[in-house]
């Protein structure tokens, strides 16, 4: 959307002077959704997220002294319309999309427009807009700073989208330097860098892989390849999810990309509640649109795991237990001979496929395969996504293209990625 250095100049100076009231936002990536502008990590006010598309209308804002703000916005498209939420901006790093008002439109019309205009709209009272007794007059020149930034995020915001069709043109990344914006927010859904896979098929077989120590979680490197194609680490506790931790006692988590492929991106969660092999619980996710390669950060006391749609999750460095994220989890369960599947649920916005089941493969053992998003569930034969089932298979997913699986997901279904 092109626009007027005039047109600028009124958002800016109407941003400044009245908040961002009654302005309409686009996302252009996933932002919390919450109750309040409480905005610290500690609180526990997420309503949901929001994907990178949605639009809104704000009512309300509340300037922070670190110059960043607190935007009441209302849902205006998507499945949440209607909702009053409220998200954080930040002008250095905006992650969002700003357009005039209605307010603004008028101001830039001729007086005969304007004046013939208030004559026609007799039904719609406009409510007055009011500068917050925080908020600075702008100057001209702090407007046109503005106006350059805005214009420069903007631009670099439509070179960095992802394609139509959900699979990533080119590597970009966010600004990595500290900001003041809530910690917990990036690491919830804004992951530093996206890693596309630089190929639709894997070529190897999951087979042996020689594993190594890499601070605060392993790596493990296929036989004859040079890169790793996995990393891993383990809850040992004692902690919420290992009550009463012992030998063999553990729940583990495994991010695979083999090939650095698109077709067999997962992660598996195993919950060994004891030394027994036969009371292992193990289950196998994909997530979709595979958008990016897992892959993993550690940033103080915090382990941030990006998901292949992009998402992340904030495990504790030190415990290994989910702090944040797209993912929860609940404790270990006893040892036991039923079916006991790991306490791990997945809340993005994306497609889950999960097989379970104990002591085995669950792509060869398991008796169902549930694929579900936001909500909606359905249940297919593992056969229909793993079809060869010799005891020899390398289990390769069957469908490597996203459209593919977007539309057997619509056939089976009866929703898409």
């Amino acid at each position: 959307m092109t626009m007027s250095w005039k047109r600028w100049g009124l958002i800016l100076i109407a941003s400044f002077c009245f908040g961002f009231t009654g302005q309409e936002i686009e996302l252009e990536r996933y932002f919390n959704a919450r109750y309040s502008a409480n905005f610290l990590k500690s609180t526990k006010n997420i309503k949901f997220v929001m994907p990178p598309g949605t639009k809104g209308r704000i009512q309300e804002t509340k300037k922070f002294y670190s110059g960043n703000y607190g935007l009441r916005v209302e849902i205006t498209s998507g499945p949440n319309k209607g909702e009053k939420v409220w998200v954080y901006y930040d002008p250095k790093n905006p992650r969002m999309k700003l357009y005039p008002s209605d307010e603004a439109e008028v101001q830039e019309k001729p007086t005969e427009e304007v004046e013939k205009a208030e004559k026609v709209k007799t039904t719609e009272a406009v409510e007055a807009l009011r500068a917050p007794a925080t908020e600075p007059l702008t100057t001209s020149r702090e407007a046109s700073n503005m106006i350059r930034q805005l214009e420069g995020a903007n631009d670099l915001v439509q070179k960095t989208l992802p394609c139509d069709d959900c699979e990533v043109k080119n590597n970009y990344s966010t600004a990595t330097s500290k900001i003041e914006s809530v910690p917990g927010d990036r690491d919830f859904q804004d992951p530093p860098v996206i890693r596309p896979p630089t190929r639709t098929e894997n070529p190897h077989k999951d087979s042996r892989a020689m594993l190594r120590q890499v601070g605060a979680y392993g790596e493990g490197t296929l036989l004859g390849q040079s890169k790793p194609s996995r990393f891993y680490f383990q809850n040992n506790g004692p902690n919420k999810v290992i009550l009463k931790p012992g030998p063999s006692v553990y729940r583990s988590w495994e991010f695979y990309h083999p090939g650095d492929a698109r077709q067999d991106l997962r992660f598996t969660v195993t919950d060994s509640p004891s030394g027994t092999n036969s009371y292992l619980q193990n289950s196998y996710m994909m997530v979709f649109p595979r958008k990016t390669l897992p892959h993993i950060r550690v940033e103080g006391q915090k382990q941030i795991v990006t998901l292949p749609t992009g998402e992340t999750v904030t495990f504790d460095v030190r415990t290994k237990e989910i702090i944040n994220g797209v993912m929860s989890e609940g404790p270990l369960s006893p040892p036991t001979n039923s079916e006991r599947p790991p306490s791990v649920t997945y809340n993005g916005n994306g497609v889950l496929v999960r097989v379970d089941k104990r002591a085995d493969d669950p792509r060869r053992a398991a008796a169902k395969v549930v694929i579900s998003k936001q909500g909606r569930t359905c249940t297919v034969p593992r056969k229909d996504l793993w079809p060869d089932q010799r005891e020899s298979s390398s289990f390769h997913f069957k469908y490597f293209s996203d459209q593919d699986f977007d539309r057997y997901l619509k056939q089976k279904c009866g929703f898409g990625l």
